[in-house]
């Protein structure tokens, strides 16, 4: 019999797969299961926490979108509470036969996830699953567990108003930990106007909806077993929508097809949707200073005195 980690052993039992059925496949930490030809992927890490975040983030995406992201199969915590494990549907990434096609569909999959979820929906998810521990949804900006952006463990605390927390619970955050001072200067002055102008009042307003979270190109895919495109690795909370599109800016892979269809479902925000693209790509390079340094510092930068010289304008 296959020898496999027990915390996945358990996860396969309780979700009635035997284990004498599976084989280990090529691919670290995938199993395909013999009778049905399904694949499945496995993980196990000694950060908890993190792993609590990805599986909540998939959890809260499937409700409003099935399919676009993988189907969480079980998730288990180790009695020591050192290590946990999780078993989710494989997808087998690959060339899309037409890539105009697949932005197409990814457009219009990622606009239905940021649908809010229907109350039938939201009150299917089990307890331990939402609001205690799990992502939850109450309707606020934030997320009921801890969730990462890369290492970076974000703010995800409750709130009423999207400006507030967009503000201090995500580039505040990061501009805090972060401790330059050229950095902080540029955001000062970036919140008493740019950051008033751009979060304060703009149409359609915001609703809370799932976002993935850490959409660059590295996180998308065309899976081949489905022929559909898929997302995945997410650092997810409940938010703007249009927040989910700022670093779809910073690595590039989205097309104009990609924007087209989007937005088509969800039209753009206005007035000054690109300037609030730029400020929710903003925390991406911030991250990305706090995670690397080096150049992304002057990318941060680039973008908030770009944004601050703008706003003055605006104001005169």
């Amino acid at each position: 019999m296959t020898q496999i980690h027990p915390l996945i052993s358990k996860i396969f039992s309780s979700s009635s797969i035997p284990l004498s059925e599976l084989q280990p496949s090529s691919s670290r930490g995938v199993y395909l299961h013999t009778p049905t030809s399904r694949k499945y992927f496995t993980k196990v890490q000694s950060d908890v926490k993190q792993m609590r975040g990805e599986i909540e983030g998939l959890r809260a995406m499937g409700i409003t979108s099935p399919g676009l992201v993988p189907k969480v199969i079980g998730f288990e915590i180790a009695s020591d509470n050192k290590e946990s494990g999780m078993v989710t549907q494989y997808f087998d990434l690959g060339s899309s036969p037409s890539g105009s096609k697949l932005q197409r569909e990814l457009g219009e999959k990622l606009a239905k996830m940021h649908n809010p979820p229907s109350t039938s929906s939201a009150s299917d998810i089990p307890a331990e699953e939402a609001g205690m521990g799990g992502g939850g949804y109450n309707g606020k900006y934030g997320f009921g567990c801890d969730t990462h952006c890369g290492v970076t463990k974000q703010d995800n605390k409750w709130e009423g108003s999207w400006e507030v927390f967009f503000r201090d619970r995500r580039l505040g955050d990061l501009v805090k930990r972060i401790g330059d001072s050229s950095i902080n200067k540029e955001w000062e002055l970036m919140k008493d106007k740019a950051i008033p102008l751009l979060l304060n009042s703009f149409d359609p307003p915001p609703k809370p909806v799932i976002l993935h979270g850490d959409l660059w190109s590295g996180n998308k895919g065309y899976d081949t077993i489905t022929s559909s495109a898929v997302i995945y690795d997410p650092a997810s909370y409940y938010g703007h929508n249009e927040a989910d599109l700022g670093i779809t800016h910073m690595f590039g892979g989205f097309s104009k097809d990609f924007y087209d269809a989007y937005h088509a479902i969800h039209p753009k925000s206005q007035p000054y949707h690109d300037q609030r693209q730029k400020l929710y790509e903003l925390y991406h390079h911030l991250n990305h200073t706090l995670m690397f340094g080096g150049g992304y510092k002057s990318g941060a930068l680039s973008i908030m005195r770009s944004l601050n010289t703008w706003a003055r304008d605006k104001g005169e």
